[in-house]
């Protein structure tokens, strides 16, 4: 990388949001990529360091962790790997799943990810922990543009190919559970370590529970690309489906997109699950999408956080992590620590990573954010390393 970690580093006078409270006036010391010591200023603590970082009371957090990305707002992750990583990073993201959907998915998807991760360089091979797989294995009925892309029933041989030869990379894959063969799918890939969710999906409430217990962990992008054209009752009843399934089965998380106009999920929705799920359910993501070049993207439309199709339907977002945990906090009142455990925390224990990453813990790697108020002026670390800004 072009910049150098120091070997002992300081931050000192910020206020550390921590896994259950914010710590004032605090001192963060970092010793090769690694947090060694967290709490009030001390001289033990600024000892031996050779770069000392005064944060003047600015605020300092974990760095955000984004299980489903597709891009930069501009670019496709599968076209640009380590500058959209990068890009991320500046945005305040240090752990990243590449997110390949069904309409980015080429026939041979063996091929494509070999090529995406021989792409990466230094910032992506250290910020990339792997892929979500949003397909092929989904409902055609729902979600953008699913008239293109691969889209298909679970197919065993071809499923235990792609687990063979991308096993440890794959993390997470979204799959729609009435398909035929989906619990089957469900097993194997969650023996395998994948992280399965349900997604563009009209899955009723017995399906998704046959699914948990199969393994199933997560619900995709919650109130989003999702039916219930199946159940039947009468007129002027509400028939439950994957959402309201979803709040009530402890088993799963709930992946959810705060945009700003409140598009991808209402507020009120949004006080919703945080009531029904807690902060240990709930994963922030962002969806980010890119930009396609018969996109009707407007001057009103550039500063938007939403992504809008050709056929002007949402298509993921244009969200960073900062903007999209700015958002929810705006929508639901809550606290740092609590935010930054639906946008860090939460994602990094599903994925097996909590030991390493997620908070800010001694003996943690140092994925930092650096911020002033309300997740502005962000300044990344990772693993101690400053990502340098654009040039």
């Amino acid at each position: 990388m072009n910049n150098v970690r120091p070997e002992v580093q300081v931050i000192r006078r910020c206020q550390a949001v921590l896994p259950d409270r914010v710590l004032p006036d605090a001192c963060l010391r970092i010793e090769h990529g690694q947090i060694t010591a967290l709490g009030p200023e001390s001289p033990d603590m600024l000892a031996g360091a050779n770069h000392v970082i005064d944060a003047n009371g600015r605020t300092i957090g974990p760095g955000f962790v984004d299980v489903h990305c597709h891009g930069d707002g501009t670019r496709r992750f599968v076209d640009a790997p380590e500058a959209v990583a990068l890009e991320l990073l500046r945005q305040g993201t240090t752990t990243v799943l590449a997110t390949v959907g069904y309409t980015d998915m080429e026939p041979d998807l063996v091929a494509q990810l070999h090529h995406f991760d021989s792409a990466l360089g230094e910032w992506g091979r250290e910020s990339v922990a792997g892929f979500h797989l949003e397909g092929p294995y989904v409902n055609r009925k729902y979600g953008a543009q699913t008239a293109r892309g691969l889209i298909k029933d679970p197919e065993p041989a071809e499923y235990r190919e792609w687990l063979r030869c991308h096993g440890k990379r794959i993390r997470w894959w979204t799959c729609a559970p009435e398909l035929p063969g989906a619990d089957a799918f469900i097993r194997e890939a969650s023996a395998a370590g994948v992280v399965v969710a349900a997604g563009h999906t009209e899955a009723t409430p017995d399906e998704l529970s046959s699914a948990v217990r199969a393994g199933l962990k997560v619900a995709t992008h919650w109130s989003n690309a999702t039916g219930n054209t199946r159940g039947r009752g009468y007129r002027g009843t509400r028939i439950p489906g994957v959402d309201e399934a979803a709040l009530v089965f402890d088993e799963l998380s709930a992946e959810v997109i705060p945009d700003q106009e409140g598009l991808h999920v209402h507020p009120l929705m949004l006080r919703l699950l945080l009531k029904a799920k807690g902060t240990d359910r709930i994963l922030i993501i962002t969806d980010a999408a890119y930009r396609r070049a018969n996109d009707p993207i407007g001057p009103a439309d550039a500063a938007r956080d939403v992504s809008i199709d050709a056929f002007g339907d949402l298509a993921g977002s244009r969200l960073t992590m900062a903007g999209a945990a700015r958002n929810f906090r705006r929508f639901t009142g809550c606290a740092w620590p609590e935010l930054f455990r639906m946008a860090s925390l939460n994602a990094a224990r599903l994925l097996g990573l909590e030991a390493q990453i997620g908070s800010l813990e001694i003996g943690k790697r140092a994925n930092l954010i650096l911020f002033e108020d309300e997740l502005q002026g962000l300044r990344t670390f990772l693993a101690g390393r400053e990502v340098p800004l654009r040039p």
